[in-house]
Parts: structure tokens; sequence; C-alpha cells
């Protein structure tokens, strides 16, 4: 395995060498392609994606490259700051859930009551769908920006757990770990030395396949009406309202789908190539 960690021996970064591979390369140039649209995009261009015209439902022009929705907002400028907001989701909720659920895994790794109990909860909240969930908490608290967020470090904190857990476990019961122990080795140490390196490589591959399901979970509730809510432009809530136009202006809903699934498709051949490179 390409992220084990030898006595002595060198690691072999896990990010580089997935992306050696074809698939890791025409994802992270998917990914990059769609941040700096993201990014970038807004500041390229004049309109305001809040700014409500005359031109209703207009098709593309020179001024209004996709056309104006049905208040006379510039579509493009809206898309491309939907696009920012799916990677605010992103990036807000799946480092949390990483942070959150590894530490919870290693504590429950290392405890065999807390184990037991921090197992009981990645099972009920494996009990739910991603978007179910988002819906019970859309009802308790408001729907926006903060449901989405708790929704979606909910949803991923168990893969994190149960990946970090294994990984302590596996790492545990390795003969240098063994050795070290049986050698005075304080227990910080070696977790330090030993374990926690190989923790993170195992979180770091999941890290995608959640930003991944991080934007389906955001993109699903905003078109069901319980994600971002308007006049916040998200893809999500393009794509809902767009959707009542598509033979009139076909335009308003395919755009945000185009970017929201270039978006998912390149994160999900990057977490692909990580396993890939992960199982070698």
């Amino acid at each position: 395995m390409s992220t084990t960690t030898a006595v002595g021996g060198s690691r072999r970064p896990a990010l580089p060498a997935a992306l050696r591979g074809r698939r890791g390369r025409t994802g992270a140039v998917l990914v990059a392609l769609v941040v700096l649209l993201g990014l970038l995009g807004p500041l390229l261009l004049s309109a305001d994606p809040y700014q409500q015209g005359r031109e209703a439902l207009a098709g593309p022009s020179w001024e209004h490259p996709l056309g104006t929705d049905e208040v006379g907002r510039d579509l493009l400028a809206r898309a491309l700051y939907g696009v920012r907001i799916e990677l605010l989701v992103c990036l807000l909720a799946v480092p949390a859930a990483a942070v959150l659920g590894t530490l919870l895994g290693l504590l429950g790794g290392l405890n065999r009551l807390l184990g037991e109990a921090v197992q009981r909860l990645f099972d009920l909240l494996l009990g739910f769908h991603g978007l179910l969930l988002g819906l019970a908490i859309a009802l308790i608290v408001r729907p926006g920006l903060g449901s989405v967020v708790v929704t979606v470090v909910l949803s991923a904190l168990p893969a994190f757990g149960r990946q970090a857990r294994a990984a302590l476990l596996a790492q545990l019961a390795r003969d240098h770990v063994v050795a070290a122990r049986v050698l005075g080795v304080p227990r910080g140490r070696t977790l330090r030395r030993y374990v926690l390196p190989n923790v993170t490589d195992a979180a770091t591959a999941l890290l995608a396949v959640a930003m991944a399901h991080a934007a389906k979970i955001e993109g699903g509730l905003s078109v069901l009406g319980f994600g971002i809510q308007p006049p916040t432009p998200s893809l999500g809530t393009m794509i809902n309202t767009g959707s009542k136009y598509l033979f009139l202006h076909p335009g308003y809903a395919l755009a945000p789908v185009l970017l929201l699934g270039l978006l998912v498709f390149g994160l999900t051949l990057l977490a692909d190539s990580f396993n890939r490179e992960k199982l070698r």
C-alpha cells in the first residue's frame, strides 16, 4: 500500500501519485475549471447576480450571454456565483466532518466503551439518507446555508470516523508499533509517529468522495426547496426555478446542471483515483 509507513522507510505522498493517472488528471482539470469559473468569473463580469432588470426570460445576448431569469437577473452571473456557494458548502462542511469524524473514530478506537457509543451514533446517522436527513434538519431549523452545512457534516461523519478507527486498529496491530509499546515508547509518541500519518492519509482519500457527496446534497436540497433560499443564487435553486421554464428558456436550468455535473464528475474521478492508488 502506497500510504503505509514503514520503520526507517519513506512514504510516497498519495496526492501526487493519484494525479499521475488519466482519471486523476481529468478529475483535477474538471474541478479546477469549475473552481476557476466560480472564483474568477464573477470578478470578470460586470453584471450583478442580484440586480433585477426589465428583460425577463430574455435569450442569450452580448450583454447577457446566458440570458436573464424571470425577474431580469443575469443568468451567467448567478450561475457562477452559485458555484461559489457550492464550493463554500464543500469547504466548510467537509473539513469539519473530517476533523470531527476522525477525532471520534480515534477516541472510539482507543476506548472500548466510548467506541461502542460512537459506533451507535454512526449507525444512527447511516440510517438516514442525506436528503432525508437534510429535510429533517430543515424542519427543525429554517432552510438555508446553515442547515445544508449541518446536513453535510452529519452525513459525512460516519465515513471519516469508521475509516479513522479502522486505520488506527490496523496500525496498532503492526509489528513495529507493538515493538515500540513493548520497549516503553510513550503512547503519544507512538501515535504521532506511526499511527496518525496513516490515519491522515486514509482521511485524505475520503475528502474527494465527501465533497462530491456534499455537492449532491446541496443541489438536491435546493432543488427540493429546502436548501439555499432565494434570492441567494445556488446551482440547486437555479435548477429548481429553471425547470419551470425548461421549454421557454432551456439555458436557465441546463447551465447550472452542467456546472454541478462537471464538479461532481470531477470529484468522483479524483476519489476513484485516490482509491486506486490507495489499493496499490
